[in-house]
């Protein structure tokens, strides 16, 4: 902050303070330029941390990075270390006796205008004051400021423009490096690809065609529309393999979503407390039986076959006894929320206990509409739960190991042949037939064509030409019992929860012993 020195107004003061105030104003503008060096040199280390934290801890990942903005950020911050220590120095305070104290230093005038200012200050002087104050007017005649208090840059300075310089040029090339490094991580990965093309043809397409056979499941439908954005948003990011398995889990809590909300398992309980009630009586053994092994397409043709007539062929006891015991299931229904299931068994219990033909025939109606209902949801299930192993498969593959490892002790997938005992199972050699030592076989070989007695039951003949060379002949066979076991095998993948490990085994056993007529020729 800018001040001076202010006493009587007379020659022999004006003589003193002329000198000393200029001695003044240069002490502030020093005092402003060591500040600013000191806020110079701490901005260019800021700059240098920030430059590191931007480079190396990923924060240029969240921002669109360019050699400019980077440098720019730099800048800014140096210029506000800058401008901070300059304020800072300019309302520093100096003491306003400093400048006479220096000058007195700097020509060894052994504090004669030190005492000179604190003699002004005063409203009467002595004789003997006097006569220093006119010996200080004499000294301060001779002071130059320039040499009392001379401009220096503080050697820090220096140092803090060696470093911004330094971090400058490295903010401006490395976006360069720092590019390339990304443009290889940007690299599409394969294996999310391939997920992305295999999730996109057997589960997105699979459930649309599950939710247009099945209309009146409008939860399909919608699964249908939200795992196609999720496929999308896997092909976006196949670059980014933790980004691809968030997205995969997302998929699968959708299935896992929908299947809660069929209750399989929920209503398997309920049916078996009817087929339990239906079981006290001869003419519904039929229904009981097919509903407790869960053949609910068999029990709903059953149950479409019981009409008044049948009921005639009960006792009293049977219809009272079968229609208690399914209002002792209503209080189980009404607790899993099963309300349309609970109303039917209400009507047929009351058909049941009053003997009513006509109720009976539509209590059975409906009823077996609900088995019907509820075979579609079971196969639905069963193929959604052949989806998420399927997903498991495409999280495994997009990991990067394909369900495989080096490690030689995570389950066998080392093909190597070995003689000792390992408790280790050989999944790698099984699943990759083609791989691995080939087995010695020590023995002698004979091929034969064994002959039999046709006989009573089913046979099975296959006509053979004797025109067709051998080798035409293998290749048909080969190609032919791969297809049938192939399908098979698709088939069972396709509907049933096989463990992922399996699954990945099968389906890589089948391509390797896929037929190939240049091999076998």
């Amino acid at each position: 902050m800018s001040e001076t020195m202010t006493f009587s107004n007379s020659p022999k003061n004006e003589t003193i303070l002329q000198p000393l105030n200029t001695v003044y104003r240069r002490q502030r503008i020093q005092k402003i330029i060591e500040a600013t060096a000191w806020g110079f040199l701490l901005s260019s280390v800021t700059a240098i941390l920030v430059l590191f934290i931007f480079l190396f801890t990923g924060l240029s990942n969240l921002f669109d990075f360019s050699g400019q903005g980077l440098v720019l950020l730099i800048f800014f911050v140096v210029l506000i270390g800058f401008c901070f220590g300059a304020v800072v120095g300019f309302f520093l305070p100096i003491d306003r006796h400093e400048s006479a104290r220096q000058a007195d230093q700097y020509y060894h005038f052994k504090d004669r205008l030190l005492t000179a200012t604190k003699l002004l200050s005063r409203s009467e002087t002595t004789l003997m004051e006097r006569l220093q104050l006119e010996d200080a007017a004499c000294c301060a005649g001779t002071i130059d400021p320039q040499l009392v208090v001379p401009y220096k840059l503080p050697s820090r300075f220096f140092v803090a423009l060696i470093a911004t310089g330094i971090s400058l040029v490295t903010g401006f090339v490395s976006p360069y490096f720092v590019q390339q490094h990304h443009a290889v991580a940007a690299v599409r990965l394969p294996e999310i690809i391939n997920a992305a093309e295999t999730l996109q043809n057997e589960l997105v397409e699979k459930i649309e065609e599950l939710s247009e056979q099945n209309p009146e499941e409008k939860n399909l439908r919608e699964l249908s529309g939200e795992l196609q954005k999720l496929v999308s948003k896997l092909d976006q990011s196949a670059t980014d393999t933790k980004e691809a398995l968030s997205t995969l889990s997302e998929m699968e809590e959708a299935i896992r979503s929908v299947l809660s909300e069929f209750q399989i398992e929920t209503f398997d309980a309920s049916m078996k407390e009817v087929a339990e009630a239906m079981s006290v009586a001869e003419a519904t053994q039929a229904i009981s039986q097919a509903l407790k092994e869960e053949k609910y397409t068999k029990a709903a043709e059953e149950l479409k076959k019981f009409d008044a007539q049948s009921m005639q062929t009960m006792s009293k006891q049977e219809r009272n006894a079968i229609g208690d015991q399914m209002r002792k299931t209503l209080d189980n229904m009404d607790q899993r929320n099963q309300k349309t299931l609970q109303k039917t068994t209400q009507k047929l219990a009351d058909a049941f206990e009053h003997n009513d033909g006509e109720k009976v025939q539509e209590g059975t109606d409906e009823f077996a509409a609900e088995c019907n209902k509820q075979a579609i949801r079971k196969e639905i299930s069963n193929s959604l739960e052949g989806k998420l192993a399927l997903l498991g498969l495409c999280k495994s593959e997009c990991n990067g190991n394909g369900g495989q490892s080096g490690n030689s002790n995570n389950g066998g997938n080392n093909t190597n042949k070995s003689d000792s005992a390992d408790k280790n199972w050989g999944t790698g050699a099984a699943g990759n037939p083609a791989s691995g030592e080939a087995t010695h076989l020590d023995s002698q070989r004979e091929q034969k064509n064994v002959t039999g007695i046709i006989g009573q039951g089913e046979s099975e003949y296959e006509k053979f030409n004797t025109n067709e060379a051998p080798q035409e002949k293998t290749v048909r066979e080969q190609r032919e019992s791969f297809q049938e076991y192939h399908k098979i095998a698709e088939t069972v993948l396709e509907s049933e929860p096989i463990p992922l490990g399996q699954r990945q085994m099968i389906r890589r056993y089948f391509e390797s012993i896929r037929p190939n007529d240049e091999e076998i020729k």
